[in-house]
């Protein structure tokens, strides 16, 4: 089995690296973006970067995978450029496990018409989506009435906005429970990582009947409610399952347990004070609006924003508010627009921070 990672020198690559190598598959090519000591380490006889030609031995993500021929494509790759990948793959009708949640949640509507056309298989990687599929996989005869995704809350989920105030990026991308990028550490932290795990999973499993619930433990990933049961997805919280579920077509079953109420911590989350969550269910109710791609643009550039101590962690929300405040919520009809609708954010925001 031959494996592409786009955006191999990331946590999740590198977890992918750990799972192909064990799996004994072969991994065909790489893409990345600036860890160039990273990539150089890595075997493999087609690499790709958009901004270093020296290393790169393909001009583009098409000419990647037309030269290295992959049975699987793994996007890997952080935040709306992995859009462009995406598509890529899915129009070479290459099988898609799916890392890169911006590809849903700014473009789901084209994606996944798109993978549709091509009859392409799009695997989750996300634990919480994985372990939702894995469910449902197993258990094809039963029809559910709501899917649970669970949120560990990041680091800062009791303190208050004063205190929030005062957070620093070195912080806040330190999780307490799971080892990931610096992106989506920070959007754990500010609960937008579980706005656009909502959005994902409508676009997954064509629900709005979904709800995440706060989980410090992270060990539970997902619930399942059918009509006469509830089953539960529990595993330490370790991304190398959902990455050889996705990799191997999810045709290894696992077992369930049962939901322990004394054992763990689930508790819904309150919307009104995280207001990532409410965005989510506006996203909900009109899928195919301006809105997850101004929440994206708008989040990506105040997370930058913030890394540069240009504004405070509190601010990241307040900003991706004022941004959906202007723009408001449009029909999005065609791709160039959910590009369109990302630049004019992300100039928005760069003007107003005064960048």
């Amino acid at each position: 089995m031959k494996i592409l990672i786009l955006g191999a020198t990331g946590s999740i690559g590198k977890q992918t690296i750990d799972v192909i190598n064990k799996l004994k598959y072969q991994l065909c090519g790489i893409s990345f973006y600036k860890n160039d000591s990273g990539a150089s380490k890595i075997k493999t006889p087609y690499k790709f970067s958009p901004i270093n030609k020296k290393m790169s031995n393909v001009a583009s993500y098409d000419e990647l995978i037309i030269k290295s021929k992959p049975d699987i494509v793994v996007n890997a790759i952080v935040g709306f450029a992995g859009l462009e990948a995406t598509l890529t793959a899915i129009k070479h009708k290459k099988t898609l496990c799916l890392a890169n949640k911006e590809s849903l949640v700014v473009a789901g509507q084209f994606v996944m018409r798109l993978a549709k056309l091509n009859h392409v298989h799009i695997y989750p990687i996300d634990s919480e989506h994985a372990s939702l599929y894995q469910i449902i996989k197993q258990n094809p005869q039963d029809h559910f009435q709501k899917l649970y995704i669970t949120a560990s809350g990041g680091p800062f989920y009791k303190l208050t906005q004063q205190q929030k105030s005062n957070v620093t990026y070195s912080v806040a991308t330190n999780h307490p429970t799971w080892k990931m990028g610096g992106k989506i550490s920070i959007d754990s932290a500010t609960m937008v990582n579980k706005c656009f795990e909502i959005i994902e999973a409508y676009w997954y499993f064509n629900t709005t009947e979904i709800e995440p619930l706060y989980h410090p433990q992270s060990f539970v990933h997902a619930i399942v409610k059918y009509k006469n049961k509830k089953i539960m997805f529990a595993s330490k919280p370790d991304m190398h399952l959902p990455i050889h579920q996705a990799i191997t077509g999810f045709k290894n079953k696992l077992p369930y347990v049962q939901p322990l109420i004394n054992k763990y911590v689930l508790e819904v989350i309150d919307q009104k004070k995280w207001l990532p969550i409410k965005w989510a269910y506006d996203c909900l109710d009109s899928p195919k609006s301006s809105l997850p791609i101004i929440i994206n643009a708008a989040n990506e550039e105040a997370i930058e924003l913030f890394r540069i101590k240009h504004i405070k962690f509190n601010e990241i929300v307040l900003l991706i508010g004022k941004a959906i405040k202007h723009f408001g919520c449009k029909d999005v009809k065609t791709l160039n627009n959910v590009y369109e609708v990302d630049k004019k954010v992300r100039n928005y925001i760069k003007k107003i921070c005064l960048i």
